[in-house]
């Protein structure tokens, strides 16, 4: 969910639109990536996204089919070369003021279910094969926002297209199609904040290793989600940790690297644990204060948990621990 810190100066608002807002970040960083004469918002909200367009672009059109967001969206943003209008974007006499405005680029975030146990195209509103169908042949330059977790095989019957997946503070962020001329390769992650960039490269091989070397680094979703591990791993000059919990990568190297940090977090490693006595032991000995849980926990336990091992802690130092083949990987931050 995004918090009120994330999107800039907007003051209207609901607590549901708060939690589907674009952070500020991405917003800013798809303008720039989308930056043409004339641009097009599907769906556009609040208006986050259409009021960094409108920084990069020199007329921006946004249509959203729910009048009072619209409303919300003409107080946040109060720009000479924005209009926003209501309008089920579907609906032919949509279709056809788009078709006169002659966009570059049309970018659409649409609708889908606050959760879901397996995304799917079927929940997302509007249809988004209909939807590429019709404004297609206005413009074949069309970015999509879809769920970031959602599986890529089943996005190929919408056809050909660049799946970029956003991270922003080490975390995945968005998922976004580009179609046509925004087509730029199969496959990439993209950090918001520093703009580094990582693409598909099928001869980067990285090496597995069974123990840990000297640091750590917690990769982030955006690109295992990918499927980018050899890339970075290898441009880390760093192995892939065999051991690992499901669903989570860590790379290790003899020697530190913040060039990608941004993607994959460096961590000094200070010991490994195999019990919670071992681990307060560690703990105490080298006078850490603070513990942060990196292994797979039930968010609703974390801070017991966390508090348990804080417990009689009283130095400055913060740990950050992950779990390696059922034993506690004790760690602390390299910057």
């Amino acid at each position: 969910m995004v918090n009120e810190k994330n999107i800039g100066n907007v003051k209207h608002f609901s607590k549901e639109d708060l939690r589907f807002a674009t952070p500020a970040q991405v917003a800013k960083y798809r303008a720039r990536r989308l930056k043409c004469k004339v641009i097009v918002d599907l769906c556009s909200g609040i208006g986050i996204q259409s009021g960094a367009f409108a920084k990069t672009c020199k007329e921006v059109y946004s249509f959203e089919i729910d009048e009072r967001k619209v409303e919300y969206a003409k107080k946040n943003f109060d720009i000479k070369n924005l209009k926003f209008e209501v309008g089920d974007i579907l609906e032919p006499s949509v279709v056809e003021k788009v078709r006169k405005i002659c966009p570059d680029v049309i970018f659409c975030d649409p609708e889908r279910l606050p959760e879901e146990k397996e995304r799917n195209l079927n929940s997302i509103k509007p249809d988004l094969k209909k939807l590429l169908e019709v404004y297609s042949k206005i413009t074949p330059n069309i970015c999509l926002e879809v769920p970031p977790r959602i599986d890529l095989d089943k996005l190929k019957e919408l056809g050909s297209f660049e799946a970029e997946y956003l991270s922003k503070d080490n975390k995945l962020n968005r998922l976004d199609l580009y179609f046509g001329n925004l087509k730029k390769d199969r496959i990439s992650v993209v950090d918001v904040f520093s703009e580094i960039r990582i693409v598909d490269n099928k001869n980067r091989k990285s090496r597995i290793v069974k123990r840990p070397i000297n640091y750590i680094y917690e990769v982030s979703e955006a690109i295992i989600r990918a499927g980018l591990i050899n890339e970075l791993a290898t441009l880390v000059c760093a192995e892939v940790l065999e051991g690992t919990e499901k669903n989570k990568v860590l790379f290790t190297s003899k020697n530190p690297s913040l060039e990608f940090g941004c993607l994959a977090r460096p961590y000094e490693i200070i010991d490994l644990c195999k019990n919670n006595f071992e681990l307060n032991t560690l703990l105490k000995r080298n006078r850490f204060g603070k513990v942060v849980i990196k292994y797979s926990i039930d968010p609703k336990d974390y801070w017991k948990e966390r508090n348990q091992l804080e417990k009689g802690l009283i130095g400055e130092r913060e740990a950050v621990v992950f779990m390696f083949n059922q034993d506690y990987l004790v760690c602390e931050e390299y910057d």
